[in-house]
């Protein structure tokens, strides 16, 4: 059988191009374009061209265009926050030092820590975690969870706060003698409001409703332990609040009630 030959000279059929697959040939040309040209100002950079690094610095150029905070702030005030940043904002997208915004930002009294990162093409996130206050410590400082101090301004400061006060460096000593107090006088059903502890490393507690017991140096545990199994039976028959009581005797303590003469005192 004979195969039909192509006249000589005869041109082949050109087939229909589909218009998706030009539309995506040419958003590929277009990748490559931008991706030369990002290359040509990366090899410039590498270079080691000043012109290059200030070229991509310049606010001009990639320019910082939002700032945006992932997280809620509290206590955080919006004016530290602005007085933090912006010596560190006046550059373009690429000649941000994240880390020193990052420390500047922690360096803020109710910051605990903070996670700086640009996101393309104009974008500076910001995460913050805020100090959790759980103590005043010697009305100069608040105290976190860590039994770490931080200093914000006074006016910022929670209310309703323990009040523990001690020698400096026994900051974490004293918060977990008051953990355990508090556990213990909650069994009389009373809260601990403040704990302190002198030079002589004795110990005071100040109850709510204004109580203070003295608890001394020694045997602390077993001295609150015996008073508060002594307390039902002290208060069965007693209206008056409990204004003073010392435990700091061997075997045994004294109280004072609220109309009693002395009871105000420390």
């Amino acid at each position: 059988m004979r195969q039909a030959r192509t006249r000589r000279g005869a041109q082949p059929q050109r087939q229909p191009v589909d218009p998706v697959q030009r539309a995506r040939r040419r958003a590929a040309l277009a990748r490559t374009g931008r991706l030369a040209g990002i290359s040509l100002i990366v090899v410039a950079v590498i270079g080691g061209t000043g012109y290059g690094i200030r070229f991509l610095s310049a606010p001009e150029t990639f320019p910082l265009q939002a700032v945006h905070f992932d997280t809620r702030l509290e206590w955080v005030r919006e004016s530290d926050l602005r007085d933090a940043l912006d010596p560190h904002l006046r550059t373009g997208f690429w000649g941000l030092d994240v880390a020193r915004i990052r420390g500047a930002i922690e360096a803020l009294p109710w910051v605990d820590r903070a996670s700086v990162r640009r996101v393309w093409p104009g974008t500076l996130r910001i995460s913050i975690q805020e100090q959790e206050a759980v103590a005043t410590w010697n009305d100069e400082a608040l105290m976190n969870p860590r039994g770490e101090l931080f200093a914000p301004e006074a006016d910022s400061w929670p209310t309703g706060l323990p009040e523990l006060a001690g020698p400096d460096g026994r900051e974490i000593e004293v918060s977990d003698r008051y953990r355990e107090l508090d556990r213990a006088f909650g069994g009389m059903g009373k809260a601990v409001v403040a704990v302190a502890m002198d030079a002589r490393e004795s110990w005071k507690v100040t109850l709510d409703g204004g109580a203070r017991v003295q608890l001394g140096r020694q045997e602390v545990d077993d001295r609150v332990r015996r008073f508060v199994r002594a307390w039902p039976a002290l208060t069965r028959e007693q209206e008056r609040q409990l204004a003073t009581a010392d435990l700091r005797y061997p075997n045994g303590f004294a109280v004072r009630w609220g109309d009693q003469p002395g009871a105000d005192r420390p």
